[in-house]
């Protein structure tokens, strides 16, 4: 009995933890609505695309009707795709370099493919995004005047979140509760959807080049950006651009398990807020199995599910869904599931399958 009713007590810390996710993420500011006069650089889109034939057929149309002033090119890096990739970036007649040598040794595939679009860029920006992206008409252009007006070295942005199921829908809400309840102080995150970065700056840095082969290539080039002193800064963007992370409920929890596992390396001790608001949210469910064990008095179950439901309700709205919170304890528990599979994984030296390769 002892046993479970520590368990359940552990639910009552989702509440704090869930107010300090709240607060570090409503802390985070968002992109200015609308551009002071700016004169604007040449930008080059990079897009790293690994068997991403159908999102490119949604992200390339809605960078082809990007509003931007100045010189714009649009750059897709076929990454030794097995599917029609590099026939829809043709047939849409975007610039394409396609990748056919393979990937060389010490290097990850995501890290080679932008820094071989980098090398043949030709703008005095680069952004790097996602294929499972979406960008309004005119947020790229904010994004450069908000960094020139700003004097940044790079600029990132969270983007708005489109689930594919409500199952997907949950877990996120659930991992990015637990992400922002062990935030911190964290100032050298970048967000791999979106990172806009000064030319000279990527190549001084050293590119993804210098992070050749991190599974979070995108957290550790901020990281690496951060240590030298450039100036970065990272934002809500949900007005900018959306972002379908996962397409299926199995690529779902790899890519949660990559996550999870990496989050350990980047966040420090910070990773215990984000470990502790998890079990918090999972911590129901054991109660249930306490209450139907006779161990707990059944009381303890509405008390901790409803502690729990109320802790995500702020990420269940946001994600256009605020009922999802009821089932708070089953999201947080796949959460919990991918990242033990991402850390048994790294640890027993297999890695995580993920598009055909493992990271």
């Amino acid at each position: 009995m002892a046993y479970y009713r520590r368990s359940a007590l552990i639910s009552f810390l989702s509440l704090p933890l869930g107010l300090l996710a709240e607060m570090n993420f409503r802390r985070l500011p968002s992109l200015p609505a609308t551009n002071p006069d700016c004169v604007f650089p040449s930008l080059s889109i990079i897009i790293p695309a690994r068997d991403e034939m159908h999102n490119l057929q949604v992200v390339l149309p809605s960078l082809l009707n990007v509003h931007y002033p100045g010189m714009l090119e649009i750059l897709v890096v076929d990454d030794h795709s097995s599917d029609n990739t590099s026939k829809i970036v043709e047939s849409y007649g975007v610039k394409m370099l396609r990748l056919m040598n393979g990937i060389p040794p010490g290097w990850k595939g995501k890290p080679f493919a932008c820094h071989q679009g980098a090398l043949q860029a030709k703008g005095n920006w680069l952004l790097f995004t996602d294929a499972d992206t979406v960008h309004t008409k005119g947020g790229i252009a904010r994004a450069i005047c908000h960094a020139q007006r700003a004097n940044l070295d790079g600029l990132s942005l969270f983007l708005e979140q489109q689930a594919a199921s409500r199952i997907n829908g949950l877990a996120l809400d659930a991992a990015f509760a637990g992400l922002f309840a062990g935030w911190g102080t964290a100032n050298s995150i970048l967000n791999g959807q979106f990172i806009l970065v000064r030319r000279e700056i990527y190549f001084d840095s050293g590119g993804f080049a210098a992070v050749r082969n991190e599974a979070l290539e995108d957290v550790a080039f901020g990281n690496r950006l951060a240590t030298q002193g450039y100036r970065l800064q990272i934002m809500k963007g949900d007005n900018i651009a959306g972002v379908n992370m996962y397409a299926s409920h199995k690529q779902m929890f790899l890519g949660l398990s990559r996550l999870g596992a990496g989050t350990f390396q980047w966040q420090g001790l910070w990773t215990g807020f984000t470990a502790l608001h998890v079990a918090a949210l999972v911590s129901p469910l054991i109660t249930l199995i306490g209450v139907l064990c006779g161990r707990l008095n059944w009381l303890w179950l509405p008390i901790t599910w409803s502690t729990a439901s109320l802790s995500l309700l702020p990420w269940s709205r946001r994600s256009g869904n605020g009922k999802l919170a009821l089932l708070a304890p089953l999201g947080a528990l796949v959460v919990l599931l991918s990242a033990l599979f991402g850390l048994v994984s790294r640890s027993i030296g297999i890695g995580i399958p993920w598009k055909g390769r493992k990271v």
